[in-house]
């Protein structure tokens, strides 16, 4: 049973961590295109949230840094659906009693 969900604590781990890199990448792209047809979207990914002042002009940071709201805000709700879907899971769990006794004496006593 342990290593049935290790398994499944890893899976999901690298299935809504690359879910969410792809909904941030896909959604700023789009946002970009959108808003600032002349940059290239792939660069600004490339460049990276620090280098953002540094990279365009004050006029296109604003757009920029709109641009990576949006994307953040997709990377939330995948983390908050990935959250309900763990609480739903969870309420159907076994209930077990944990006699204090029984772990007094596992523990030593300690």
């Amino acid at each position: 049973m342990l290593i049935f969900l290790a398994v499944f604590l890893t899976v999901g781990g690298a299935f809504f961590l690359s879910a969410s890199q792809s909904a941030f990448n896909n959604q700023l792209i789009h946002t970009l295109s959108r808003t600032l047809p002349d940059v290239d979207a792939s660069s600004v990914l490339g460049i990276g949230a620090t280098q953002i002042r540094q990279a365009f002009t004050s006029a296109q940071i604003p757009l920029v840094v709109d641009a990576y709201v949006v994307g953040l805000k997709s990377v939330w709700a995948i983390c908050a659906a990935a959250f309900a879907i763990c609480a739903v899971i969870g309420c159907f769990g076994s209930w077990k009693n944990l006699h204090g006794e029984s772990l007094a004496k596992a523990a030593g006593g300690a």
